[in-house]
């Protein structure tokens, strides 16, 4: 199987960087890594607009700005270490505003950059803010910019024009629409990443919630179906033998048949009873260190005892110091599956092997038998709620929900499961767990 490339070193550090400035995915909520992301960023604009307003002439808005660069740092620090996010958002919001406001007055007016900057401030805070608050905001802003048109078209006089010359007027024009262009860039691209990030993850969850619907719907189906008839037949015989017109062969071999109902329907109810629990538990395992030697005995003993009955011969060969990483129930209920359905479709005679081998790091759990073998047709979903009920070669039910939970327990310890087959030779099973390390 081929391994992903691994991420190269600069991208590792740029993202763990990146995690600690604005928090990392699963300790803060989108909105909060949003805000102290564009806090990072005004902080670095800001403080570059410091020395920069403060030698073009600008020196009032140097000051504007040294408050700014303040003002962020403090609400950075109360939303990335203290988790005061609203708290944050609103002082930011406001002093934003206000000085920038103040700095319409000193940096000319409408001839100067303010109007972008209050535009560019309009927009980290719509993506900063939460929706309740838009209204708020988006008036307040608008108010504002307008008021400030409004009061310099009547009293001119009050706006002062700082430049020193009409170079320093055009680069802190061209600077501020610069800046905007960028921040405006980056804040769209982090959006649009979020947003298609999440629809990827809904779309999955989408999926996955309606394969497990399909799944419960197959499952369901299949226990109906399969209950129906061993309780049909349990019926029959009931009533038959009621009527008293069975010979004693008759009965012997309506007896036998209904123990082999009987025993696939408990079958059955195991397994289900084993999935429900699962799904109770919210797919949860409780994954530790067994001697698969100790964890397999019950199980060797019941399946030799069903096994007997049908003259088969089943041998075990297991190092008794091994032990694998994996949750008890659940390694049982695959063993006891996979060995049932040998004993189900090996003819009488046969010979079912369960042997153990270890790699560095998994065990392999074979279990092989010369019985029937699986139809080529059938093989590729075996493993699925699609495979049909099957007969053994006793005319016992196969019932196909027990190969499926086998590959959904042996993937959730983090092991493999697959097998071989040829019609009229056999077929092995094969399932890798991982070892318990103190074995390697």
């Amino acid at each position: 199987m081929l391994l992903p490339e691994s991420t190269p070193p600069f991208l590792n550090l740029l993202k763990r960087v990146i995690y600690i400035l604005i928090g990392a995915p699963g300790q803060f909520k989108l909105e909060n890594q949003v805000f102290n992301a564009i806090c990072v960023i005004a902080i670095v604009i800001v403080g570059y607009n410091i020395p920069f307003s403060y030698y073009t002439g600008l020196k009032v808005a140097a000051a504007i700005f040294g408050i700014l660069f303040l003002s962020f740092c403090i609400t950075y620090y109360l939303a990335r270490f203290k988790r005061q996010l609203k708290f944050s958002v609103i002082i930011s919001s406001v002093m934003v505003l206000l000085m920038l406001g103040t700095n319409y007055f000193f940096n000319a007016g409408v001839r100067g950059p303010s109007l972008l900057s209050f535009t560019l401030a309009f927009f980290l805070i719509m993506i900063i803010s939460p929706r309740k608050q838009y209204w708020l905001w988006s008036v307040l802003s608008l108010g504002t910019g307008l008021g400030l048109l409004f009061f310099e078209y009547k009293n001119p006089q009050y706006i002062q024009s700082t430049y020193t010359n009409n170079a320093a007027m055009f680069i802190d024009m061209a600077s501020t629409y610069i800046i905007n262009i960028l921040v405006i860039f980056v804040g769209l691209y982090y959006l649009k990443t979020a947003y298609y990030k999440e629809k990827r993850s809904a779309e999955a969850k989408a999926q996955m919630l309606e394969r497990m619907n399909h799944e419960k719907t197959k499952f369901f189906s299949i226990i109906s179906h399969d209950l129906r008839s061993p309780l049909a037949s349990i019926q029959s015989y009931m009533e038959l033998f009621r009527m008293d017109i069975l010979t004693e062969e008759e009965k012997e071999m309506m007896e036998r048949k209904l123990t082999n109902a009987v025993s696939s329907t408990q079958e059955m109810l195991d397994n289900m009873l084993s999935w429900s629990k699962a799904q109770l538990n919210d797919g949860k395992i409780n994954l530790e260190v067994n001697n698969l030697s100790e964890a397999l005995a019950p199980v060797i003993s019941i399946q030799k005892a069903a096994s007997k009955e049908k003259k088969i011969k089943l041998t075990h060969q297991i190092d008794p110091v091994l032990a694998v990483m994996s949750d008890v129930h659940m390694l049982q209920l695959i063993v006891r599956n996979i060995i049932g359905n040998a004993i189900k479709f090996t003819p009488e005679e046969g010979l079912i092997q369960l042997s153990v081998s270890k790699s560095e790091q998994h065990c392999l759990i074979k279990i092989q038998d010369n019985g029937n073998g699986i139809p080529k047709e059938s093989k590729a979903e075996i493993f699925s709620l699609k495979a049909q009920s099957t007969y053994g070669t006793a005319n016992e039910k196969g019932i196909g929900l027990g190969l499926f939970l086998c590959k959904e327990y042996t993937q959730a310890q983090g092991g493999k499961i697959w097998f071989e087959s040829q019609v009229g030779i056999g077929t092995t099973f094969y399932v890798a767990l991982p070892l318990d390390h103190g074995v390697l």
